[in-house]
């Protein structure tokens, strides 16, 4: 099975460049995986719950981020975008965030 391609939104690309060096070295590990798996399932990511083609990849550091993404043709992952997680659920306005992206993109 071949890898899936990963493509970060320019939101998502300015979000991890605040992020420190751990957790951006974690993000990197996990989009590796990602890419070679086509998917991750818990801890590492999850399903976002009522959002049609919508995961979290979850970046488990003490600053805890969450990047949304979402998959198009069955080889391309986009990320979306992210955020530091400090909230039990996800703030709704992060998932519309990441819904209008996608929206914006076509997918």
């Amino acid at each position: 099975m071949p890898g899936k391609t990963i493509l970060e939104t320019p939101q998502a690309r300015a979000f991890v460049d605040t992020m420190d060096a751990l957790s951006r070295k974690k993000y990197a590990a996990l989009l590796a995986l990602l890419a070679e798996h086509g998917f991750l399932s818990a801890p590492a990511a999850e399903k976002v719950a009522g959002e049609a083609n919508l995961f979290a990849l979850r970046i488990l550091t003490r600053n805890n981020y969450r990047y949304f993404y979402c998959y198009d043709d069955g080889t391309t992952i986009f990320i979306l975008s992210g955020y530091s997680k400090r909230t039990e659920q996800i703030p709704r306005r992060e998932i519309d965030k990441a819904n209008n992206i996608k929206k914006e993109l076509g997918l």
